[in-house]
């Protein structure tokens, strides 16, 4: 079992955190000042974004060659300073695109050799790919097209089989979380080749799902119903972000491809000073986050891109002031 089962096991109304590393030579104190802003509400984990791998140009030889290089590196670094400096139960995320199976397997050694007991996986999103030059399609020798594709090779090195020499190794005993969308993927034709996709990720070992961010807790009811009655009874944990300034209703639904609704747009595009724009928008992150509990949720994760004061306040108006919270 994971830490992330076993926290979910503990106690019902656990929150977790989503953080993204800093861009390229950043400075990573930010983002632990942002776990550590959350710490007093108990969070069951942490999560740590990965960012695929675009291309730059070099010179070699006086010709020019592409080399991988990622807008946001150090996710293992920063898991473990997260884990050292915070005492966080830490989550990386592993991401297919820009990887192969090679590339894949070097990378969870590592983090199980690092002490994670949980991973992510996710495809990943070639939007936000840096550079103009993108990884290599899917069709490479060895790609991972497909989440699910790296299900199955942590499925296979918890068996204990690796890609070296055929030979048995020790299995790696790593806890697999995955990506769902209440409200569909949008490279998938229908929900139901959708659900279809996550049914196939966890019966080829995931263990527990977390959903792409959530507006509606009638939609999570509704998409957790569907689920289960497809078979599938790994723990789903919504995705929430607080909304708190009218300018984000530009971006978030088409970046993210889901609906805000419309008294959450009506009240930050009526609201008369950025401090009733928070208010607003907190207002209805508590009450969704109230929503996802009653709905059954065994968890709500917080996408906090490395701020924690929206989360903070949502919490504090879900749960009261946590001892030692701060902003």
């Amino acid at each position: 079992m994971g830490s992330v089962m076993q926290a979910l096991g503990e106690k019902p109304r656990r929150i977790s955190i989503e953080v993204v590393p800093p861009s390229r030579g950043g400075d990573p104190d930010g983002v632990i000042a942002c776990v550590e802003a959350v710490a007093p509400f108990d969070p069951a984990f942490v999560s740590v974004t990965d960012h695929p791998a675009g291309r730059a140009w070099a010179e070699k030889d006086g010709k020019p060659v592409a080399v991988p290089i990622r807008g946001k590196p150090g996710t293992l670094g920063l898991c473990v300073a997260i884990r050292e400096r915070t005492g966080a139960s830490v989550v990386p995320h592993v991401v297919c695109l820009g990887s192969d199976r090679f590339k894949a397997e070097d990378q969870l050694i590592d983090l199980r050799y690092a002490g994670f007991s949980d991973v992510f996986v996710v495809r990943g999103d070639e939007r936000f790919t840096p550079f103009a030059e993108r990884a290599p399609a899917g069709n490479a020798a060895g790609s991972l097209p497909r989440a699910v594709d790296l299900v199955r090779i942590v499925a296979a090195m918890n068996a204990g089989e690796y890609l070296s020499d055929g030979s048995k190794g020790s299995p790696a005993g790593i806890a697999v979380g995955v990506a769902a969308y209440p409200e569909k993927h949008p490279s998938s034709p229908n929900p139901e080749a959708d659900l279809e996709s996550l049914a196939e990720k966890v019966g080829a070992g995931a263990s527990w799902i977390a959903t792409q961010m959530i507006f509606y807790a009638s939609r999570y009811r509704s998409f957790v119903e569907r689920a289960r009655a497809a078979g599938i009874r790994a723990p789903i944990i919504p995705g929430v972000k607080p909304l708190v300034r009218a300018r984000s209703l530009a971006g978030v639904p088409g970046t993210f491809f889901v609906d805000v609704p419309p008294e959450l747009a009506a009240a930050l595009s009526e609201a008369r000073s950025p401090a009733e724009e928070r208010l607003a928008g907190i207002k209805h992150a508590a009450a969704l986050v109230e929503g996802l509990f009653d709905a059954g949720a065994p968890c709500v994760h917080f996408f906090t891109m490395g701020k924690a004061r929206d989360a903070v306040e949502t919490l504090e108006a879900v749960f009261g002031r946590a001892n030692g919270a701060s902003r």
